[in-house]
């Protein structure tokens, strides 16, 4: 045990702290600039909750290991919102010294900043662990007694039992000991836990990158150490808003500054690097468009991190479509979570031209797929997952072994319905020359349409087949334009729920991709089997 407490003082010591400190501080009035914000707290306020990673920073041992502004302050590269909150429910139910007491606000509880911190600051290591050690103490305990019962003799005095056993009281002291050294052992992996999350708040022992720097926003101080500042690159626009550039900026409210500061500064302590779910999770309840207009004032690029503001595709829909695959043996598992990061936008319809020349392009050499389209008048937004490349590299039509998922993401008042449709493990593909052929018109099922591109359930740049070469008509299929489609549910794959608005069906004939028989339904609530897209859009998933 004391070889526990030893190194425990030890690393304590590395990082700057003190031997204990007095009980009389436990009066001290604390001043602090917290990122900016300057605040004032009793230190036993803050150690209110016994066992937290809060109650440890502030208990006077690491006060020498604290950065500290020119008035002395103890500075905390925390959200501010944050701590001052936390600070003041302490306040309010410091008599009780409950944890329970303490809790974070519905409003707050999807404010990455906020919950972050507060989270860290009143977590407790040593909660889960006793637990999970009194459980296993237990455990132990019925084995040992199950195994036992009827074979140990009890004799007093610590006698041994036949066959030189140890006796019961011998038991009870190993047992004993076990516990005790047990426990020391969890305490120190309980105060170990405590001391690495304190650490990132304390000096470096870089005093050039524990130096601090700030911005004054609409007359709001705004502060960060340099290494924080440094740490998206020691030239980067972001470094030189706090390094180089004039330090008074009234274009940008302040919340935004702070919440981007944050995220920066919790990346640098963890030493990883920005991610859309780190700069997503930092809206909070901040509008959305004055957070990305201080992004990019900051030197983030708002579309790889949240996506592009005129994106068809969101975040909500990636989280749907895993929701719907989700047990699905024929349905990928692999669609990230987000957009942003590797799920990038990489053409749109309407800024890069709706040809099919400008499409395949645009996609050539990105795979998994997501093209993602709405429907002119009706609004519906459908998608179509593709497993593999689109490539185009003759003049002819082809057909692929690439498996395509379509699905529906919004439907309208009347016609609500989303969710999975269905999919195919093949796929056509025009040529620079050559339309696919030979493919159903469902307008009239005698008859055919020739297209440009064929997933499951979608076709998309239709042209009745007797049309393909009337005046008017592109010569090559590199110059059609994808706007006009042509939709379809086969019956074994429509969802029960959709039955109820079912559109006029007809029995397809017997080539195509739909067998002989089946019936097939609209997934578009307007417009018949052809209908106008006014919106495309392709997004590579990694």
């Amino acid at each position: 045990m004391r070889k526990i407490r030893q190194d425990l003082m030890d690393r304590e010591r590395e990082m700057g702290g003190t031997p204990e400190a007095s009980a009389d501080c436990m009066g001290d009035v604390l001043d602090f600039n917290v990122a900016g914000q300057h605040f004032r707290a009793r230190r036993s306020t803050l150690c209110a909750v016994k066992g937290t990673v809060m109650a440890l920073l502030f208990c006077g041992r690491f006060d020498d290991a604290f950065i500290r502004d020119a008035d002395k302050r103890i500075f905390l590269q925390v959200f501010s919102d944050a701590f001052i909150w936390l600070v003041q429910q302490l306040i309010t139910y410091v008599g009780e010294q409950t944890i329970d007491s303490i809790v974070i606000p519905p409003s707050r509880q999807s404010d990455a900043p906020f919950t972050y911190w507060v989270e860290l600051l009143m977590s407790d290591p040593a909660t889960k662990r006793r637990a999970n050690h009194h459980h296993q103490h237990q455990h132990q305990e019925q084995q040992q007694g199950d195994g036992q019962q009827g074979h140990i003799e009890q004799r007093p005095g610590g006698e041994q039992g036949a066959g030189g056993e140890p006796t019961g009281g011998h038991l009870t002291m190993c047992d004993n000991l076990r516990v005790v050294t047990g426990k020391g052992l969890e305490d120190k992996a309980a105060h170990e836990a405590r001391l690495e999350a304190i650490k990132p708040l304390l000096k470096t022992g870089n005093s050039e990158e524990d130096s601090l720097v700030s911005v004054d926003v609409c007359g709001f101080s705004v502060t960060l150490t340099k290494g924080v500042a440094k740490s998206l690159g020691e030239d980067s626009l972001f470094a030189n808003r706090f390094l180089k550039y004039d330090p008074n900026s009234l274009d940008v409210a302040v919340d935004y500054v702070r919440r981007i500061v944050d995220v920066a500064a919790r990346a640098h302590m963890k030493g990883t690097a920005l991610t859309s779910l780190d700069v997503q999770g930092a809206v909070g309840e901040a509008d959305l468009k004055g957070y990305r207009h201080a992004l990019t004032m900051y030197g983030l690029d708002a579309d790889r991190y949240l996506g592009p503001a005129d994106g068809l595709l969101q975040t909500r829909h990636l989280q749907q479509m895993r929701e719907w695959c989700e047990g699905r043996d024929d349905a990928p598992d692999n669609i990230p979570p987000r957009v942003g990061d590797t799920v990038m936008r990489i053409y749109k319809a309407t800024v890069d031209c709706w040809r099919w020349l400008n499409f395949f392009h645009a996609v050539k050499g990105h795979s998994p797929l997501v093209l993602i389209f709405r429907v002119a008048d009706s609004n519906e937004l459908f998608a179509v997952l593709i497993e593999g490349p689109i490539e185009v590299t003759e003049m002819t039509e082809s057909t692929h072994d690439i498996k395509s998922h379509a699905l529906k993401l919004r439907g309208t008042d009347s016609h609500p319905y989303v969710g999975y449709i269905g999919w195919n493990n093949k796929m056509d593909i025009a040529g620079t020359q050559e339309r696919v052929t030979e493919l159903i018109d469902f307008s009239s099922p005698d008859s055919d349409v020739t297209a440009v591109l064929a997933p499951y359930c979608f076709i998309f740049a239709i042209r009745p087949a007797a049309q393909a070469h009337h005046i008017g008509a592109p010569a090559a299929a590199s110059d059609e334009e994808l706007k006009r489609c042509q939709g379809y549910m086969v019956e074994a794959d429509e969802p029960d729920e959709w039955r109820q608005w079912e559109r006029p069906s007809v029995r397809p004939s017997d080539h195509g991709d739909v067998s002989d028989g089946e019936r097939v339904f609209l997934p578009v609530s307007v417009r018949g089997w052809h209908f106008d897209i006014d919106e495309l859009e392709a997004y590579k998933l990694a």
